[in-house]
């Protein structure tokens, strides 16, 4: 019979606090055909010992201990060691349910889709939930067309999105991998996986816990990298386009515009001109050819402020 392990890739770094708890979850599944990878991501604390330790306790972790390079770096090496007919990630602060990959294996098998998807909720670290209420995910096979409409246009895109909710198969990742050295890894990969994918089916379940932990303010430096971002937007906008998905490529559009207008209100403009003006150009002409021209005009205003001057279409 042909091997139906599924291997846990869990990046870790900085998290002593959070690790023990997010590894047992994992290592609790009722679906017990598992290989957990742990990737000790250089981390300076106490979590290469406490991976070492969990490994030497059961036999189905294995350990990996690199130079610290990134989230992407990190699942990446996990991705190079797997050895499982499926795939699956979770963050190292984060926890599951006890059946999360029983069910979402269940749902690839019954359902033919390349992707499977639960619920999630965010909480704090007493485990209360964090933000408004959002509606549940409701249980659907998707193509890979839905999926995108679901990743731009659903109130609760997010939950479309993330990388770590979810179960693949393991060919979607044959001469894939995450982009290392950037941020928002989860959008750079979204095309690839939709393409990859044949089809996405989503579990009305909530099994998977994601943990808020007290942030950090939002340093000049750390806005300049929500740039990373934007070759996606521009490459999805660019195949919706192509593809006659009208509405798509003006929610991608707004999207760009969003995420611009935040790092120029939280980074040192002057500082990344270089970085930022080819995206204010950018999204500039996008808008002209698309909205109304007093919204534009509105925009081109507050981005001649920010970036005094250049930003013309």
């Amino acid at each position: 019979m042909e091997s139906e392990k599924i291997t846990v890739i869990i990046p870790v770094y900085k998290v002593e606090k959070y690790l023990e708890k997010c590894v047992r979850s994992v290592l609790g599944q009722t679906y017990e055909d598992l290989e957990v990878i742990l990737v000790d991501d250089g981390s300076p604390d106490g979590c290469g010992a406490i991976c070492d330790g969990v490994a030497r306790s059961d036999d189905r972790v294995r350990v990996i201990h690199k130079p610290n390079g990134g989230l992407s770096s990190a699942r990446n090496a996990g991705l190079d060691a797997a050895t499982g007919a499926y795939i699956g990630f979770v963050d190292s602060d984060d926890y599951i349910d006890p059946a999360m990959y029983e069910t979402l294996h269940a749902a690839l098998v019954s359902s033919g889709a390349g992707v499977s998807v639960c619920d999630v909720i965010y909480v704090d670290e007493q485990g209360q939930p964090k933000g408004a209420p959002i509606p549940p995910m409701p249980a659907e096979r998707l193509t890979p067309e839905q999926m995108y409409r679901r990743a731009e246009l659903a109130p609760d895109w997010w939950r479309y999105v993330t990388v770590w909710n979810r179960l693949y198969r393991r060919e979607i990742f044959d001469g894939l991998r995450f982009r290392e050295g950037m941020i928002h890894e989860d959008e750079l990969a979204l095309a690839d996986i939709c393409e990859r994918s044949g089809g996405l089916v989503t579990v009305d379940k909530v099994l998977y816990w994601d943990v808020g932990r007290p942030g950090s303010i939002m340093t000049s430096s750390a806005a300049l990298r929500r740039l990373d971002v934007m070759g996606a937007l521009r490459a999805r906008r660019e195949m919706y386009l192509a593809r006659g998905w009208k509405d798509l490529a003006a929610a991608v559009l707004r999207r760009a515009y969003v995420q611009l207008w935040a790092v120029m209100d939280a980074a040192d403009v002057s500082a990344g001109r270089e970085q930022i003006l080819p995206w204010v150009r950018w999204v500039s002409g996008q808008m002209a050819r698309e909205l109304d021209p007093r919204a534009v005009w509105l925009w081109l205003g507050y981005a001649r402020r920010r970036m005094g001057g250049g930003a013309k279409p």
